[in-house]
Parts: C-alpha cells; sequence; structure tokens
C-alpha cells in the first residue's frame, strides 16, 4: 500500500499543469513558478492565454532582475534568458520592452562602476535591442562622456531607417558631428557618416553644413565626398576640400 501510495504521489508530481494551473499561479504573482510549470502544459493547449500568461510572469521577473559589481549585465543575461526560453517573447513589444529597459539599467550601472567594455558588453548582449531602447541607452552614455562614445547605440536607435524618428533627437546630431571628427577608420567614424548621409540627412543636414565652418582635417576627411554629393558645400567649403586633396 505504501509502493502504490508513493508511485500515485509520483505521478501525480509528473501530471502536466493545466492553463487553470497557471492562471492560478499568475493570481499569487508566483511568477518563477508560473514560468516553470508552464512548459509542462501540453503544446496543444498553449494558446494565446497560456501566451499571456507566460507573457506577464516573463516581464515581472525580468522588471524584478538585479544586477550586482561582480556582473553589471546580471539582470540582462537573466531577461536574454527567458527570451531565449520562450521565443515567442521576443515578438511581443511588453517585453521586449521590459528587456530593453533592464538592459538600459545594466548599463548605467556599469558605467557608475567604471568598468572597462560597457558599451561592447551592451551591444554583445543586446543584438536585436530596439529604437527606442538604444536611443534611451544612447542618452545614458552621453552623460559623462565625450559625445562620440555613444555613437553606435544612436545607429541602433537609427536602424538604417531613412528619415528614423531617432534622427530628429538633438543627441544624435551633437554625436554625429563629434563623431565625424575621428579618424575616417575608426568604427564610430564609419557609422556616423551612415547616419548622416544615408539615414538622416533630411534631419541632420543644417548642422552638418554648420560643422564645416572651421573643420578639422579628420572631419573633412569624413564630409567633403559626401557633402558634395549631397550638393551642400559652399564655394569656399569646396576650395577647402580641394586644398585637402579631397
Amino acid at each position: 500500500m505504501l509502493l502504490a501510495a508513493l508511485c500515485s504521489a509520483e505521478a501525480l508530481a509528473r501530471a502536466p499543469a493545466t492553463l487553470e494551473d497557471l492562471q492560478a499561479l499568475g493570481s499569487q504573482k508566483a511568477w518563477a513558478e508560473l514560468l516553470e510549470r508552464a512548459e509542462d502544459v501540453a503544446p496543444a493547449a498553449r494558446s494565446d492565454a497560456w501566451r499571456a500568461l507566460v507573457t506577464d510572469a516573463a516581464v515581472a521577473q525580468a522588471a524584478a532582475g538585479t544586477s550586482d559589481d561582480k556582473d553589471p549585465f546580471a539582470a540582462t543575461r537573466k531577461a536574454r534568458t527567458l527570451g531565449q526560453r520562450y521565443a515567442f517573447l521576443a515578438q511581443t513589444p511588453r517585453f521586449a520592452t521590459a528587456r530593453d529597459e533592464v538592459a538600459r539599467k545594466d548599463l548605467e550601472h556599469c558605467l557608475d562602476l567604471d568598468r572597462d567594455k560597457c558599451l561592447d558588453t551592451y551591444l554583445e548582449l543586446n543584438p536585436d535591442v530596439g529604437s527606442e531602447g538604444a536611443l534611451q541607452a544612447a542618452r545614458a552614455v552621453r552623460k559623462g562622456h565625450h559625445a562620440y562614445v555613444p555613437m553606435p547605440l544612436f545607429a541602433a536607435a537609427v536602424g538604417g531607417k531613412k528619415d528614423a524618428g531617432a534622427c530628429k533627437d538633438d543627441g544624435l546630431a551633437e554625436t554625429v558631428v563629434a563623431a565625424l571628427g575621428l579618424p575616417a577608420t575608426d568604427p564610430r567614424a564609419v557609422s556616423a557618416k551612415k547616419v548622416a548621409f544615408d539615414a538622416c540627412w533630411s534631419a541632420l543636414g543644417p548642422k552638418l553644413k554648420a560643422a564645416m565652418v572651421g573643420a578639422s582635417s579628420y572631419h573633412l576627411a569624413n564630409t567633403c565626398q559626401p557633402m558634395r554629393a549631397h550638393k551642400a558645400l559652399t564655394e569656399m567649403q569646396e576650395d577647402l576640400c580641394k586644398d585637402e586633396g579631397l
């Protein structure tokens, strides 16, 4: 009888979770347990209601994630793991917003610690960051750093889209102009040229023209040809570019 009871208990423990079980866990805000049990629901029963519950739990768990000085991006890693575990979350705006917000906070924490490669780590962990998430991260990086530093983040915010909303950001304009003053081989200068002359010309054109006044040799090397292509050089600037062999 004891053996039968133990077998019965084990069978019950292995019993697949139902949607009602997950709803009960959700009402208790037992998010971690909900995510553990969600995968026990039979694939055929994973309805829109199931996805909504998983999304609620994943958003709550991502928002509650914390990082420490040892690993400033611990919360980001946890959120990314959830996104990989439940693939549909990547296409869920609520989760994507929560994930990007966590990543931005981790980036700021890393920068506050004055750690090396904070930006590189952020970009490595967030290859699919949304435009708004990248824009918020770029604004965070601009605080207390050289204006050209967040160029990769602003480029991610623009996403190669012509006249993207991020093109109108004042910080982006300042960063692009600063990055154009770097050597032409610097990846940030390369990104700045694409943003300035391909994606955001309509928004940045006037500021780029103004930046030609008293421009450095590096700036001229990055801008003479594309400015000429846009027919945006004054006669004096054209002569200056030619004097530089550009």
